[in-house]
């Protein structure tokens, strides 16, 4: 199955399925499309329907080394979507 990696923040309706997906996981924090659309480098995945299933962005902060937060739906943490995603936002 593929996936498609976007520059730009999903749709609201999207992101609000993907953080009920992973409601929950442990692991999860919460996920917050405010605090999304505030970064200035966001990456949306998503599959070959169209559905979100992970999204990631570079954290802002006073460190000069980059911090990113990634949500990934369980089913595709085994999928090198961060390692992917991460790259992008280290080059945009």
């Amino acid at each position: 199955m593929k996936i498609a990696l976007h520059n730009e923040l999903p749709a609201e309706s999207q992101f609000r399925q993907l953080a009920d997906s992973i409601a929950d996981s442990a692991a999860a924090g919460p996920l917050v499309y405010e605090v999304c659309s505030q970064s200035r480098r966001v990456i949306a995945a998503y599959d070959e329907d169209d559905r979100l299933v992970a999204i990631g962005r570079l954290v802002e902060g006073i460190n000069s080394e980059p911090q990113f937060e990634f949500t990934v739906l369980p089913s595709y943490r085994e999928r090198e979507i961060e390692n992917y995603m991460r790259k992008l936002l280290m080059f945009e």
